[in-house]
């Protein structure tokens, strides 16, 4: 399968799995990425809003911030490319045209994971060598050009591959956690 056929094919599985299910996934993911030794050393992570359909991020993102860790989520822009803003749960949200939660915010400029500990990615999919499916714009493949910081997917269970379609300018993933574990990428 191509990488679009598999885009549809993992939406529209995420789109039938009950709200429930995804509560539950949402607050086991957030247990096993603050289980994480880089989280008791980490100052600011790089997160983002979940949307509706992926594992919540609401739960991992009140975490950090319970235990003093900055966290910044990105913003859109027209050319591209992500800016990001410190997560403040007090914020006001605006959706986007393509239906992502964005927050009000001080731009901290597309530098800004260069100052992260940790990023955590959205994904749809990812293989056992770390090759990402995300949604197809290359937003966080651009993005992730600014950072060293070890690189983490957030997913469903049964959405780690044996192999996905990649290309050369697509950035692996060092681990990827699920509602039943992690898994670290052989490097």
């Amino acid at each position: 399968m191509g990488k679009e056929e598999l885009r549809v094919t993992a939406k529209a599985r995420r789109r039938a799995m009950p709200s429930a299910d995804r509560t539950r996934a949402a607050d086991a993911v957030a247990a096993h990425v603050l289980a994480q030794p880089v989280i008791a050393q980490s100052s600011r992570i790089a997160a983002y809003v979940s949307m509706r359909s992926e594992p919540g991020t609401g739960p991992t993102i009140a975490g950090l911030l319970d235990r003093g860790i900055e966290v910044i989520v990105p913003i859109i822009l027209e050319d591209g490319r992500l800016d990001w803003v410190v997560y403040s749960p007090e914020a006001a949200l605006r959706s986007t045209s393509l239906g992502i939660s964005e927050p009000e915010g001080d731009r901290l400029g597309v530098q800004a994971l260069s100052s992260v500990d940790l990023v955590i990615v959205p994904a749809l999919a990812v293989d056992v060598e770390g090759n990402r499916l995300g949604r197809g714009a290359g937003y966080y493949d651009r993005a992730l050009a600014h950072t060293d910081a070890p690189l983490c997917a957030l997913l469903f269970d049964g959405e780690i591959t044996d192999a996905l379609p990649h290309e050369e300018h697509d950035v692996r993933m060092d681990m990827v956690v699920t509602p039943t574990g992690v898994f670290r990428v052989p490097q």
